[in-house]
């Protein structure tokens, strides 16, 4: 039997600062841990139904973003979510506007061999509009501590 085959998706758009930090996580991972021929580490900065291409033929996924939310956590603060964490599946205004929970489902529904578990690590920032490429101290200090725990949970057995 071959072994399920993961992608470590990190997204995000690294000319907008702290927004780029799932892909500043992918590197890091890519830097620090020796790697898995069934892990992938991929890099993307789009979203909506593009994903399904990526997405589509994994057994596992596991996403790194920024979120930004108004609770009182602090800058830099990493939340463990599943795609039920995501709410309802929406209806779309446009093919661009698919959220993952959507967007998975689409990939089912179509017939591609989808995901069976999906993990989402989403690291809080505060803003995601001025033009810098360098993540902001919190969020810079979260990347080696999260590109580490995930490299281990990579590592342990199943």
């Amino acid at each position: 039997m071959a072994s399920p085959k993961t992608l470590v998706l990190g997204l995000g758009n690294t000319i907008l600062g702290d927004d780029g930090v799932g892909i500043c996580a992918v590197r890091e991972m890519r830097r620090v841990w020796p790697g898995d021929p069934d892990v992938e580490l991929v890099e993307a900065s789009l979203g909506g139904m593009v994903l399904l291409d990526l997405i589509a033929g994994y057994d596992r996924l596991i996403i790194i973003d920024a979120i930004m939310t108004t609770d009182d956590r602090p800058v830099g603060f990493v939340y463990d979510l599943t795609l039920d964490d995501l709410g309802e599946i929406i209806v779309p205004y446009a093919s661009h506007a698919l959220d993952l929970k959507t967007t998975m489902e689409l990939g089912k529904r179509l017939g591609y061999k989808m995901p069976a578990s999906a993990a989402i690590h989403a690291i809080k920032i505060e803003e995601n509009t001025i033009f810098r490429e360098e993540l902001t101290p919190p969020v810079a200090a979260v990347v080696p501590v999260l590109a580490r725990r995930i490299a281990a949970e990579l590592a342990s057995p199943a």
